[in-house]
């Protein structure tokens, strides 16, 4: 019997939504994920803020005097930014601290993410020319030469090494902060980690201590994942030529 070209239309149309709304089911999921996952990241750095507030507070950062106070309210985006939230010096300080961390420590996974930045210097590297270094020359001239020829590279490995440092202050803020010991020594912990003794460990605090040390970073690198993800199965939806 043969089917009425309205019939054939309507069927076709009705495959054609049916198909859009499954290949949009994976792109709606992905992006109600990420909002979420960049929520928690919001909500993660908030609170990761605090210990570097009390710090700034420990540090007697609002008992300075009247000098910096003013040198503090001469500068208008600070001042605007302490008005307008009604918070104290020490919390501009502590936030502007957090920040300069936050920005050491993920700066590196941002590039290690970006193709286009790991293509180019992979490029730079391979096409920079290498001077070479003669055993009799000017200790000077040979310094500036490995300089040279570690370029770009090195910025990396400097970025690393300044990413070290940065995370051995930040976890020695977050375990002042959130001592899991009630002496507040470092060396107790690992006693009493080493030897079992987990009764005498502030379960709460060590939780808070690693989630304030490594969850943004966490987060983010659970963003860019799902970003990749989505992106891929986007590609994969697309129809092939």
């Amino acid at each position: 019997m043969p089917v009425s070209k309205k019939g054939a239309t309507a069927s076709a149309g009705s495959n054609y939504y049916s198909g859009s709304a499954s290949n949009n089911a994976p792109k709606n999921w992905f992006r109600v994920l990420w909002f979420f996952l960049l929520l928690s990241m919001v909500v993660i750095a908030v609170v990761n803020i605090k210990p570097y507030v009390d710090a700034a507070q420990a540090l007697e950062v609002t008992i300075v005097d009247a000098a910096f106070i003013r040198f503090i309210s001469l500068i208008p985006v600070v001042n605007a930014i302490a008005s307008l939230l009604g918070v104290g010096v020490a919390w501009v300080v502590g936030t502007v601290l957090w920040g300069t961390f936050q920005i050491i420590e993920l700066l590196p996974v941002i590039m290690y993410n970006h193709p286009g930045f790991l293509e180019e210097v992979i490029q730079d590297a391979e096409q920079n020319s290498k001077y070479s270094i003669k055993s009799d020359e000017d200790p000077t001239v040979a310094n500036l030469k490995k300089a040279y020829n570690k370029l770009p590279v090195s910025f990396l490995e400097n970025l690393g090494k300044i990413r070290l440092v940065a995370y051995v202050i930040d976890f020695c803020i977050c375990f002042w902060r959130y001592s899991p010991v009630s002496s507040g020594k470092i060396t107790d912990f690992f006693y009493f980690s080493v030897t079992g003794q987990w009764q005498k460990i502030n379960t709460n605090n060590l939780i808070l201590a690693i989630v304030t040390l490594f969850g943004v970073e966490i987060a983010l690198n659970l963003l860019l994942w799902v970003g990749k993800l989505a992106f891929t199965a986007k590609r994969a939806s697309e129809p092939r030529r």
